[in-house]
């Protein structure tokens, strides 16, 4: 059972190494490094990273978040020619910009909804202009038109389609600047027929599903993929380090309980996250608590070595769960 916290003291601690955690690793460029401890995460995602920026302005850093947004506008403005003749754009870039090397699937949409939606809230929150976006935020808008049809990879990287929790990031990037097209896309998500995963939490958040449209979709997640700790993970059968406690998905767990009404639980997955973070503040991807598939957690720790550690989306769902409860 877990200790009693002294909250307040706690998570407020838990939040100023967060965000100072975020702060120091992140780079001259404004790129947010998914991981800087972790090689194949050593390079930044516009997913990842919008929600870093998202919990930075949340938390006051409005360089740091403009710092990313400026990263984002830069790479975006440098593909005009491949945004006009349809080309796709990577998922994730080199902290200067450049096409990451390697073997992965990089085709994936939702993180240029995402930053959209992470500026605009930014403008909203701070009331700073960003008027100096627009060329990007035109070209972005631009390329979720030709391509939010299409199928890409999902929010885990490992199979393709068109995933409603992509859909989300769509909607809400769309939505932010009262692109007509959000309604379209919004009618498209199909959560009903959606495999059970914590991508699917993103949806209400979001404000793509309506709250009372996911109760039934809430309440498999956690029969399915909530452990009796507490611990939320990706889906049924992951084998990703055995399928382990996501740390990012407690907190966006927390974050759909209040949105939904329910503070106590949402509260109660902040404390979780508190009683998981390691004395320095740093929090991993995933725990090997309660795995889902134990047979598989040595070979990838053979493969690559322990999980991302700490990874800064991680940090940055407890800096937003943590302002979310402030409300």
């Amino acid at each position: 059972m877990d200790e009693p916290l002294n909250q307040d003291s706690a998570v407020d601690e838990l939040v100023f190494k967060s965000v100072g955690i975020i702060a120091d690793n992140q780079t001259l460029s404004g790129a947010y490094p998914a991981s800087p401890n972790f090689e194949p995460y050593k390079y930044c995602w516009f997913r990842d990273g919008s929600f870093i920026a998202d919990a930075m302005s949340r938390a006051g850093q409005v360089k740091s978040a403009e710092q990313f947004f400026d990263w984002c506008a830069d790479i975006i403005l440098a593909r005009k020619s491949q945004i006009e003749n349809g080309q796709p754009l990577d998922a994730r870039y080199t902290y200067d910009g450049q096409a990451a090397d390697g073997d992965w699937q990089t085709f994936q949409l939702d993180g240029y909804g995402l930053w959209l939606w992470a500026l605009a809230g930014h403008a909203r929150r701070t009331e700073r202009p960003i008027d100096k976006y627009r060329p990007a935020i035109d070209l972005s808008i631009l390329y979720l038109e030709k391509h939010w049809q299409e199928p890409c990879f999902d929010w885990w990287e490992e199979t393709k389609g068109v995933y409603p929790a992509t859909l989300a990031c769509i909607f809400a990037g769309l939505a932010a600047f009262n692109h007509p097209k959000a309604e379209q896309v919004r009618q498209a998500i199909d959560i009903k027929s959606a495999r059970t995963d914590a991508s699917l939490l993103i949806c209400p958040v979001l404000g793509a599903v309506s709250q009372e449209g996911f109760a039934p979709t809430l309440a498999d997640i956690e029969q399915r993929i909530v452990d009796p700790e507490g611990g939320v993970h990706r889906y049924a059968d992951d084998e990703y380090y055995g399928g382990g406690q996501w740390i990012l998905l407690a907190g966006l767990l927390g974050w759909q309980y209040m949105l939904a009404g329910r503070r106590e639980e949402a509260r109660q997955k902040l404390d979780w996250i508190v009683r998981r973070a390691q004395p320095n503040g740093w929090l991993a991807e995933q725990l090997p608590n309660h795995l889902l598939k134990p047979v598989s957690y040595q070979s990838w720790l053979d493969r690559l070595g322990p999980p991302a550690n700490p990874l800064l989306w991680s940090q940055a769902m407890f800096i937003t769960l943590a302002s979310v409860l402030k409300t």
